[in-house]
This record gives C-alpha cells, structure tokens and sequence, in this order.
C-alpha cells in the first residue's frame, strides 16, 4: 500500500489509455522473461517524471506478480488495485485475462528455480566398449548422459553412465512418471 500512497493516480487519466496498455504489457514481457519498458521509452508518449514513471511500474510490476490477482476475481485483489480508478482496474484485468497462462508459468518456473533444481538441458553419447582388463571382447554398448541441472542461478553438471538394462529402467520410470500427470 505504501507504493500506492507516492503514487497520483490522476496519470493514468483517460488520454493516456493506450499508453497505459503497453506498460501493462510490457511489464508483462519483463516478467515473462523478456525486455521489460524503460523511462525513455515511454518518456516521449507521457509527461510523468521519472519519480512518477517508477512508481507505476513498481505498481503494475508488483500486481501482475501478485500470484493472488491471476485468479481474475476482484474480490481477491490487493488493496492497492481496489484504490486506482475503475478504467485502470479494467485495463490490468484485461492484460491479466490475456497474459495469465504465460504469467503463470513464469512465476512458477521463478518459485520452482529459487526452492528446487530444475532441469535445464542434457546431453548424450553412446559409446561401444570394445573390452576392457577382465575380459577381452566385451561389446557392450555404454550411454553417457550429461544433464545440466540449474540451482539457485548456477549450472551444475550430473554425468551419468547407463548400460541397456540402467537405461530402460530411466525410461520406463519417467514414462511412468508422465503417465501419473
């Protein structure tokens, strides 16, 4: 609430709508993992000062993050989206009802990266062991996996090697693990 009170809601009058609408969006894409807005590029559209400019992103950034205002139920919103002007409250709803899928997830792969590693990428080579000290002509076929493993904004690197039976057992486990989905 504090943000609300440095804040005139008198910028986001009626003129100013549209210009409105790309903030919303694109503070949206900032979340989402994209390039978020910046002062300069709205400077030339609206007559905020950047004191003014910085209190409505921080507004609208923090409502769009609000896991609570993906609900879409007015009710359930914050206090600060119940003290802007009913033409405001719209345009969020709207860019929520529109936004709300990519919203979702990227709030979720957010809390999921910050608590627990998540999977990112992987490699993989299969090799043919010829033989080796025990035994002279083994042919045993050999799949090196690499997965990258992202914890906490660092890149870990699990090297993993599977013979045919270790193989089918990981895939007969993750297919049951998406079938359970």
């Amino acid at each position: 609430m504090e943000k609300l009170h440095n804040l005139d809601t008198s910028i986001f009058n009626e003129s100013k709508c549209n210009i409105l609408n790309q903030l919303l969006h694109a503070c949206a894409d900032e979340i989402c993992g994209y390039p978020g807005p910046s002062y300069q590029h709205f400077n030339k559209s609206i007559e905020w000062s950047q004191e003014e400019y910085n209190n409505a992103y921080q507004l609208i950034s923090s409502l769009l993050k609000n896991p609570v205002c993906l609900y879409l139920d007015e009710e359930k919103m914050p206090l600060e989206y119940h003290a802007l002007p009913e033409q405001v409250q719209q345009r969020i709803l709207n860019c929520l009802k529109v936004r709300r899928e990519k919203l979702t997830e990227a709030l979720l792969k957010k809390v999921s990266k910050n608590n627990l590693p998540t999977f990112r990428d992987f490699d993989w080579r299969l090799k043919l062991i010829m033989g080796s000290s025990k035994m002279a002509s083994l042919r045993e076929p050999l799949l090196q996996l690499d997965l990258i493993v992202e914890e906490k904004d660092k890149d870990r690197l699990l090297g993993i090697e599977l013979n045919k039976d270790e193989l089918n057992m990981v895939i007969n486990a993750l297919e049951s693990a998406v079938k359970k989905q």
